[in-house]
């Protein structure tokens, strides 16, 4: 098991953009704890510590939420963009332990819900239910 801890520069620290990624990775799931504020310079940065580590098709990749404070709802359509990109590797992208705060972020924006996000969470108020089916 690897893992890797990354900051953002402390222009971004400065501005209220920080996001705390620790990446872990064994067999064929690579999980990524968040913490912090997920924005677009966040995402991006994610995305480049996790494509190194899928060598193969079919990876789970598990984005675990429970640290996160916020998210930029712009952020939703580029992560909506990876995930089909990743579907095309026959990888899947997971949202684990994201508060109902955050999972209403990204059911506004994902029309299609195209995104998993995790069962056995309270989602009766969110307006994307069927999310909850993963």
């Amino acid at each position: 098991m690897s893992r890797e801890l990354t900051r953002q520069s402390p222009r971004q620290e400065a501005g209220g953009s920080h996001l705390d990624i620790e990446v872990s990775s064994k067999d064929l799931t690579v999980r990524v704890s968040l913490s912090g504020l997920l924005d677009q310079p966040g995402l991006e940065k994610l995305i480049r510590r996790v494509a190194p580590r899928l060598s193969t098709r079919g990876f789970r990749v598990i984005l675990d939420g429970s640290g996160l404070n916020h998210m930029d709802y712009r952020t939703t359509a580029s992560l909506i963009r990876w995930n089909r990109n990743l579907h095309q590797y026959h990888h899947q992208l997971y949202l684990l332990n994201w508060s109902n705060y955050l999972k209403a972020i990204v059911c506004m924006e994902d029309w299609e819900q195209e995104l998993v996000l995790p069962v056995g969470l309270d989602s009766s108020r969110l307006p994307c239910e069927s999310h909850a089916n993963a």
